[in-house]
């Protein structure tokens, strides 16, 4: 089974981690592999945390995992925060495909977004 982590730095605004549960939900509804699950995690002040939410998936029986940070830019927390996490998560489950994919602000495309806005 095949899982997608939509990993948010988490926030003290509860309107501000909504919106990537309602990103999340919003991504189930159109992906049209049907086989696939997206969920959320959160990096800190919020929950599920990373180890949270694919503990609980593996539990659920996904076995195929792949990481994605929806984050712009390549600090500290996608340099070294998330890639230890999936590290030690990699070293308790053995078993499980789990892949990091690189941050947001790694695609190309996001330049043709942006400028398809303006």
């Amino acid at each position: 089974m095949k899982l997608l982590v939509i990993v948010a730095h988490g926030s003290r605004v509860k309107t501000s981690n909504d919106e990537i549960i309602n990103l999340t939900k919003k991504l189930n509804s159109e992906c049209k592999d049907k086989s696939l699950k997206i969920i959320p995690a959160f990096l800190e002040l919020c929950e599920p945390s990373i180890y949270n939410a694919i503990k609980n998936q593996i539990n659920n029986g996904y076995n195929q995992i792949k990481v994605f940070p929806y984050f712009l830019a390549e600090g500290k927390h996608v340099k070294q925060d998330i890639p230890q996490e999936i590290e030690n998560l990699k070293k308790e489950f053995k078993k499980v495909d789990i892949e990091l994919l690189p941050h947001l602000g790694n695609y190309k495309e996001i330049v043709s977004l942006i400028l398809s806005i303006v």
